[in-house]
């Protein structure tokens, strides 16, 4: 922690603390023979390395280095030496290595054995790589090696153990380790002697090195490890080999050291020791000849071991003992040393080790000496009472493992015994008895959970003696143990009287279960043999029993039937008295699984003797019949026994019970009957059928689907109505028809009202679908009508669908549900059929569709249900595909829209002067009360698409695949290739059809989106248009040559034929999807197209207009024809010789009939009239395009034309609602616009030009006035219009004019009412029309307005005469409390700051604000271009009639959420609304984005122009709201006031005289100085971060002296915090202040300034007594405040 290293202490005369590491690098560099270490004592490895007779001088000073590390004492530093020593023998090669072989021996054996577990391992790391890098070349000093490395194999330590081992596997292959280990055999046995017999834990370690524990524990894992290797040997080695080794194993064997390892307080050890006496009693008992009281004594005196490492060896032990050491039971007393031990372990259940011990009891008593035959009987009771105790043990119950091994051991053991003493019958019975069935009746009468462990070993007895039967005493037990197990079992059931009534259920569980067992068992393919002493070896194959199936053996199984009817009769004879059912299911399971037949029978002929006539049907009646109609009895089984006896009984018989079931009056009861009825067989029975379809069967049906719709229905009776809606083996349902048509219509009804049922909705929908599967077969077809198929299609179309009612799982049942059912239908209806089919799906669509939002993802899902019914017919009728495909698209009402929206755009594109009309009259729209959703139109489209686009991979049939084979292989088709999708575009016939009329739609919706973007549904046809183009292209990408050339020739026809948007589409479909060259697609549709449709020739030559020269117009046309002709073309160079000839033949035509040339006739013809339109539009684009190459003669032919043509224009107003007029106006406003634009053009340039002064001095205004007129007509017609759509072209392309109307021209007419205040008055009137571009048209003639209204304030201020109606914001009030209080009732639902509006266009929300937030940008604006003294009196305004208030809290009501939600990622982005005003076009399309960037800048507007005013309103709100103002207004507004108020003062900052401006930006700090003479006033001013909201922080530091400047100051911040002045305005205040004040200028008293704050007036108003003088202002408001007209300094009247 910052404090002193540690440093250890420094030993007597040395400087630096001892490091062993370290001084071995130094002395091995400098002295390589290691000598000066001869002095070494008491070295860790018992020999010196200093020697230099034992190390080779040539040895590398590395390893010298390496070596004197391994020998300290430090085991850190050993392991270090160790792994460089290996690093060093892995680098190094094979001689350096063999060099270190001589050396290594001593090492190696010293630190195999060392204290530290890591230093082993490293150890023997070291030997694996030194065995590795020198392979063969180890064999001379293997003999010095072997022995430790031998026993290293187990190391306590398992990595030291596994490396080890793993060396030792690497240096000898399996085939010759034998021969290792014998070639170094009398190594390993001497250093087993050694370790084993004199080594001690003193003697093994140096205790000076190590502590006690230390060298105790090295010694446990060496005598372990040594013990162990002992055993390797042995097992390794031949027989032969170890008795050549005789006297080495002898005297290891001899040793009484050797045999006092089995009492070891190490587990280990004594595992070890006992491994060794098995291996020595399997391998070289010959060293054990003289030594059996060694062994017998060790082995059975361990008996009691209970260490689990250590048992299983005991118990080996003891075996091989037993069989190997002859007469073993002379070495010890049995009843003292070994029967003892034994009954306790057999009592205590092997104390938790039985599946260990008990295996080994069997062999044990087979070896048991020949006295204990004197003692049979008490032996084998006293065994096996222990054995039972055992069983009965905690620890062996609670454990399967324990109790299997038990019991196992047990019924071994008892059938071996029995097997070796059957001469001896009464004692075999007895432990029958005693034992076997004393077990049976404790597993049955007790709660045990492993009986059936002991049943199966029973049963696996019983079977045994089934199959020796040839034996007549086991015979005669397996008779006796029958007999008592039928006793037994009459017993627990009858006579226990203490068992609880619910206990019967269990003991007659386990009985079944044990009869089973009897039956047929299953045993364990692991399972123990025991060859006994009687059977001769080699006699059997043992092999692995399987499942042995007993009821082959006909004695036995008549053995066990008779057993068991005797077991049913006791059963039936406890239900009968005891009136219980908890045996009724037994009773079943005995009858079926056993001779059911058999069973009736014997129950008759009991019958029988009593009643000799008694029949089959008596049982029924005297048995079944009371249990059915009992309460306490009836259950299920019964049912199922009576349906057993039903196989049996004649058909009177069946018939007299099916009419019982019928009478039954309990419905669960009945739900039984039929469940079981439904079941196979009974299902095929005749009469069972007929039952079926019975009425109280039929009713019975369909009150469960009533109960399972109000979700009281239990999953039995669930169960049963799947079953009853099933199919015979005829193909017929076994329920009645009417029946199942009322469960559909239930079904039905809960589908279509699903959310009136939100528990059951999926449940009953999941059961039509599963109910579907069933009535639409191929046997049943439309039987059960289609109601439910057309149901199911109905719900999927929804595309609305709660997944919370009904499932996404079951929504996909439902669809895989009816496509199954029609492609099954359609395979086997007619194609009429299927075809009408097909109809009922698509009215389904339509009227769904028709009825759902359009959202995409609605529109995505009608797509995927149709493409699924589409695919669904043809995987069944793949060659009718295009004809189902036709059903759903092709539909009456889209041909309705399409007819209006062709009509439509035709309409725009003539207005617009786009395409021409010159010959045939545009039809009149017809426009319905009802609003076209023209949306659906568009959305239909792109279904279309979406449809014909989708994949068809999955069902394409298998014959393409044959017809594939035949053709040749240049004609085959890659795999690649059919892993594509195949597009159903591909497989309809006539595909060009789709995809042109495609295009067309698509060029009909650009269009619309051009013409008509401010209607309701722009937002979604914009949507639909993109998608649907962007997946026609990506369909049409793979598209093949043959397809490519239909639809060249599709667009052929069309264009030819019908012209106008068929041009567009030929232009789209070359230029946008095949990118071809447009020149020569041009020449091929032109050269294809009559004489007789020039129109479309014109079309199309207006459409490729961009792409053309007159290179490529080839055709002749007429004059009206050139002229179009002409103006597609204007852009073409080189084109004058075309211009003369074309208006040679203008003039002609004007010729003809000056007067109807210029508009000044009533009954002009469309041709006539549109020669002149067409003329009017080549004049316009002449006058933009070539206007610096026009002749005076053109110019005055276009310009004198236009006054003429504007005039008359003016005249026929009346006509505006004709289409023609509508176009001819549009030319008109387009020539003129044009006309203005060039003129204002060469005014910007300076240049000079006569046409300047012609058109402004004579023409323009004519034309202008006229113009204006119309507009105002226009706007007052157009504004009462209920239906404006078909006036938006007329609206959009007139709107031009408003470019070029001049504020002067109109602000110059001096009518009584002047001419502005009309303008003004239409204007607002037009800003709350529910149209957007009529409310764009009143706002843009309001901003025209703005200067000439801000004049007239000026001038009634700078005269000081007010205007007769007062302020012009006066003009607005009306219109602005209008839509002030329809926002603000809007809007008074939200809370401020939090909650955020946002507006959807063409709503009477929208049409309101927008009209509200444009009059205040009016107002704004005003402000904005105003003086600074009429800016107070504007604010002045506001303030009285507190509008801006509620202004600013509307604002942040309609601000954008993302804006109040502020984050520093969002902010860039959403400044830009803050800091630029946004464009306005008449054009655009007003939308809820329009809205809000609206609000934004108004807001940023209101915060430069009305400061104080949105000042005083912030420090009224609470801090909650405070803060969001605060915020928004500091990281989207401040930073860009402030940056806009320095640079203003930078720019105006020498208007000043006696004053010098600095400006710090980056402190917000503005320095003024006023300098006099010597003399300087300096004004330090801070602006706040969240400015104008913050105050500002104004300090004087330097004065004048003499000077009041308090005064001043105070009235700067007045001026800029409380009158809504800027800092320039501040500064400019103050500078003229002291200007006047050093001038003389006498001040104001009631103000006491020169300069008035808000007029910057001077005081001119003085009194006639005091002769003091005021400011009119300060005076005006001291006479209204006081009441009083008198002086405020002398008190005398004014």
């Amino acid at each position: 922690m910052g404090g002193k290293h540690k440093v250890a202490n420094r030993t007597k005369n040395n400087a630096r603390p001892s490091n062993s590491g370290r001084s071995a690098e130094l002395l091995g560099t400098s002295i390589p023979q290691f000598v000066g270490f001869s002095g070494i004592k008491d070295s860790a490895f018992g020999f010196s390395v200093s020697n230099s007779e034992d190390l080779d001088a040539s040895l590398d000073p590395n390893i010298q280095v390496i070596l004197k590390k391994i020998t300290k004492r430090d085991s850190t530093t050993k392991i270090k030496g160790l792994q460089e020593f290996a690093t060093f023998v892995k680098e190094s090669d094979i001689d350096t290595v063999k060099s270190i072989l001589p050396i290594w021996p001593r090492f190696y054996n010293v630190l195999a054995t060392d204290t530290d577990n890591r230093v082993r391992e490293a150890t023997h790391n070291v030997h694996h790589q030194i065995v590795l890098k020198v392979k063969r070349n180890i064999a001379p000093y293997l003999k010095q090696l072997m022995a430790p490395w031998f026993t290293s194999q187990y190391d306590t330590y398992p990595p030291a153990a596994s490396i080890a081992s793993q060396a030792f596997t690497d240096a000898f292959p399996p085939n010759k380790i034998q021969e290792a280990i014998v070639f170094c055999q009398e190594e390993i046995l001497n250093y087993l002697s050694d370790n084993l017999l004199v080594q001690t834990a003193q003697t093994l370690s140096n205790l000076k090195n190590v502590s006690a524990e230390e060298a105790e524990a090295k010694y446990e894992r060496v005598l372990i490890s040594c013990l162990q290797g002992y055993c390797l040997y042995l097992e390794k080695v031949s027989i032969e080999q170890i008795k050549n080794a005789s006297v080495l194993n002898n005297s290891i064997v001899s040793s009484t050291k050797f045999w006092k390892f089995s009492k070891s307080k190490v587990a280990h050890v004594r595992a070890s020791f006992f491994k060794i006496v098995s291996v020595l009693c399997q391998k070289a008992a010959f060293l054990l000849d003289d030594k059996g009281s060694h062994v017998v004594g060790s082995v059975f005196g361990s008996l009691e071991e209970h260490d689990p490492t250590v048992l299983p060896r005991v118990w080996d032990a003891t075996l091989l003992t037993m069989s190997t050491i002859k007469d073993w039971w002379t070495f010890i007393n049995i009843d003292k040393l070994f029967l003892p031990k034994l009954w306790k372990i057999l009592k205590q259940g092997g104390q938790g080790n039985a599946s260990v011990i008990y295996p080994s009891l069997l062999p044990l008593i087979s070896y048991l000496p020949p006295n204990i035959d004197e003692t049979v009987p008490q032996f084998y009771n006293l065994f096996f009472e222990n054995l039972w105790l055992g069983l009965n043990q905690k620890s062996t119950v609670s454990s399967r493992s324990e109790s299997v091994a038990v019991a196992t051991a047990f019924i071994e053991c008892l059938q071996y015994v029995i097997l070796q003493k059957q001469s001896d019958l009464p004692f075999s019975k007895s432990l029958i008895k005693n034992n076997l069935i004393t077990s049976i009746e404790w597993c049955l009468t007790e709660n045990q959970t492993n009986y059936k462990s002991l049943f199966n070993q029973i049963s696996s007895l019983v079977q045994h003696w089934s199959r020796n039967l040839e034996s007549e005493a086991l015979k005669s037990c397996l008779d006796f143990f029958l007999e008592n197990i039928n006793d037994l079992f009459r017993d627990t059931l009858f006579n226990i009287k203490e068992t609880p009534c619910y206990d019967v259920g269990k003991i007659a569980e386990k009985q079944l279960d044990f009869l089973q067992s009897l039956k047929c068992i299953s045993k364990s393919k692991k399972h123990f043999k025991v060859k006994f002493n009687m059977e001769s070896d080699g006699s059997h194959d043992h092999k692995p029993e399987q499942t042995v199936n007993i009821s082959e053996d006909k004695i036995y199984l008549n053995r066990l039937n008779s057993l068991v009817y005797n077991i049913c009769e006791h059963y039936v004879q406890y239900i009968s008295e005891k009136k219980s059912n908890l045996l009724i299911d037994h009773l079943y399971s005995l009858v079926i699984d056993f001779d059911t037949k058999s069973f009736f029978s014997n129950l008759n002929k009991k019958m029988k003797l009593t009643n000799p006539n008694a029949r089959l049907v008596d049982i029924y009646f005297k048995v079944l019949q009371p249990w059915l109609t009992s309460q306490e009895l009836c259950c299920k089984h019964v049912i199922s026994l009576i349906f057993l006896l039903f196989e049996y009984l004649e058909i009177e018989d069946k018939k007299t019970i099916l009419t019982t079931f019928s009478e039954v009056p309990s419905e669960e009861c009945l739900s039984w009957c039929i469940s079981e009825a439904l079941s196979h067989p009974h299902n095929k029975d005749t009469l069972v059928k007929e039952w079926l379809r019975t009425d109280r069967i039929s009713k019975f049906i369909v009150t469960i689907t009533d109960k399972i719709i109000l979700d009281k229905c239990p999953p039995e009776l669930g169960t049963l109505f799947k079953l009853a809606l099933t199919e015979n083996e005829h193909g017929e349902l076994f329920i009645d028809k009417e029946a199942i048509l009322k469960i559909i219509s239930k079904l039905i009804s809960t589908m279509q009202n699903h959310t009136n049922y939100l528990v059951t909705a999926d449940t009953c929908t999941s059961l039509s679908a599963y109910i579907s599967a069933i009535i639409y077969t191929e046997n049943l077809l439309l039987t059960y009508s289609d109601t439910l198929l057309l149901a199911l299609f109905r719900l999927t179309c929804n595309p609305e669908i709660d997944n919370e009612i009904i499932s996404k799982e079951t929504v996909y049942e439902v669809t895989t549900s009816w496509q199954d059912a029609i492609t099954l239908l359609s395979k086997s209806l007619s194609k009429e059929e299927s075809l009408r089919l097909a109809a009922k799906l698509a009215d389904i669509v339509e009227e769904e569709y028709l009825n759902s939002n359009l959202d995409e993802a609605n529109v995505n899902h009608f797509i995927l249900v149709i493409v699924n019914a589409i695919t669904a017919f043809y995987k069944s009728l793949p060659l009718n595909l295009t004809e189902f495909l036709e059903v759903f698209v092709k539909r009456n009402f889209v041909n309705s829209l399409k007819i209006y929206m062709e009509e439509l755009c035709v309409l725009a594109e003539y207005i617009s002067g786009n395409l021409c009309c010159p010959y045939k009259e545009i039809k009149t729209i017809k426009i319905t009360a009802e609003k076209i959703d023209v949306a659906r139109y568009f959305a239909w489209i792109y279904l279309k698409i979406g449809i014909i686009s989708s994949a068809l991979k999955d069902i394409i049939s298998d014959d393409d695949e044959e017809d594939d084979d035949d053709e040749d292989d240049s004609d085959k088709i890659t795999d690649s290739e059919k892993d594509k999708p195949v597009l159903i575009l591909f497989v309809i016939d006539q595909a060009e059809v789709y995809v042109t009329q495609i295009l067309h739609d698509i060029c009909i919706g650009q269009t619309y989106l051009e013409t008509y973007n401010n209607t309701m549904y722009y937002d979604s046809v914009l949507h639909y248009h993109v998608l649907t183009e962007m997946k026609l292209k990506a369909a049409l990408k793979p598209s093949c040559e043959l397809l490519k050339a239909s639809i060249k020739s599709t667009l052929k026809e069309k264009s030819a034929k019908y012209g106008w948007h068929w041009a567009k589409a030929v232009y789209l479909f070359y230029s946008e999807i095949l990118h071809e060259n447009l020149q020569s697609i041009y020449e091929e549709f032109i050269r294809d197209i009559s004489e007789g449709d020039s129109v479309n020739t014109l079309h199309l030559t207006q459409v490729f207009k961009d792409h053309l020269n007159y290179d490529y117009v080839q055709n002749k046309f007429d004059a009206i024809g050139d002229v179009v002709v002409l103006n597609g073309l204007i852009n073409c160079d080189e084109i004058d010789v075309q211009i003369a000839e074309v208006f040679s033949k203008i003039e002609k035509i004007r010729s003809k009939d000056v007067p109807q040339f210029l508009y000044n006739s009533s009954d002009i013809g469309w041709q006539e009239c549109e020669e002149i339109r067409e003329v009017i539009l080549l004049s316009s684009s002449l006058m933009k395009s070539k206007f610096q190459c026009l002749s005076q003669k053109h110019w005055d032919f276009a310009v004198l034309s236009l006054v003429s043509w504007a005039s008359n224009c003016l005249k026929a107003k009346a006509r505006y609602e004709t289409y023609q007029f509508q176009a001819f106006l549009c030319a008109v406003v387009k020539l003129y616009v044009n006309t203005d634009t060039q003129i204002r053009l060469l005014k910007e340039k300076g240049v000079s030009n006569n046409y300047i002064d012609e058109w402004e001095d004579v023409i323009v205004e004519s034309i202008h006035n006229d113009l204006l007129q119309l507009w105002l007509y226009l706007a007052d017609q157009l504004r009462q219009k209920q239906e404006i759509i078909t006036y938006l072209p007329l609206i959009q392309e007139f709107s031009k004019i408003l470019s070029s109307i001049s504020c002067d021209r109109i602000f110059k007419a001096s009518d009584p009412l002047p001419k502005w205040s009309k303008y003004l008055k239409q204007s607002c009137s037009l800003l709350v029309n529910p149209q957007p571009s009529l409310q764009l048209w009143g706002y843009k003639m309001l901003l025209i307005l703005v200067p000439g209204l801000i004049n007239i304030d000026t001038e009634a201020v700078n005269t000081n005469t007010p205007h007769k109606m007062g302020l012009i914001f006066e003009q607005f009030k009306e219109k602005l409390v209008e839509t002030h209080d329809i926002v603000n009732s809007m809007l008074m639902g939200f809370k401020l700051g939090e909650d955020s509006c946002r507006l959807e266009p063409m709503t009477d929300s929208f049409t309101y604000t927008f009209a509200y937030l444009l009059l205040w940008d009016i107002l704004l604006t005003l402000c904005d271009n105003s003086s600074t003294e009429l800016r107070f009196q504007y604010a002045d305004w506001l303030k009285n009639e507190d509008l801006l208030k509620n202004l600013l809290n509307n604002l942040f009501k309609l601000m954008p959420t993302e804006v109040l939600q502020y984050s520093e990622r969002k902010s860039r982005s959403l400044k830009e609304p803050f800091l630029k005003k946004p464009e306005i076009h008449i054009s655009d399309t007003c939308d809820s984005e329009k809205i809000e960037s609206l609000v934004c800048w108004l807001y940023s507007s209101t915060l430069a122009q009305l400061p104080a005013i949105v000042r005083q309103w912030w420090t009224g709100l609470d801090s909650k709201l405070a803060q969001t103002v605060d915020k928004v207004t500091q990281y989207y507004v401040s930073q860009h006031l402030v940056v806009q108020e320095l640079s203003d003062l930078l720019t105006y900052q020498n208007k000043f005289k006696n004053m010098i401006l600095k400006v710090l930006p980056g402190a917000r700090e503005i320095i003024a100085i006023y300098t006099v003479d010597e003399s300087q006033v300096e004004l330090i001013i801070t602006l706040p971060p969240n400015y104008p909201l913050g105050g500002l922080d104004v300090q004087c530091n330097k004065q004048i002296a003499g000077t009041s400047h308090k005064q001043w100051l105070l009235q700067f911040k007045k001026c800029v915090v409380h009158q809504n002045g800027r800092i320039w305005d501040g500064l400019s205040l103050w500078n003229n202040n002291l200007d006047k004040k050093f001038d003389g200028v006498e001040e104001c008293y009631i103000c006491f300034a020169v300069l008035h704050p808000g007029t910057y007036q001077l005081p001119k108003l003085s009194c006639q007594t005091c002769k003091k003088k005021f400011h009119s202002a300060c005076l005006y408001k001291w006479f209204r405040t006081s009441y009083k007209s008198s002086c405020p300094i002398c008190r005398n009247l004014f």
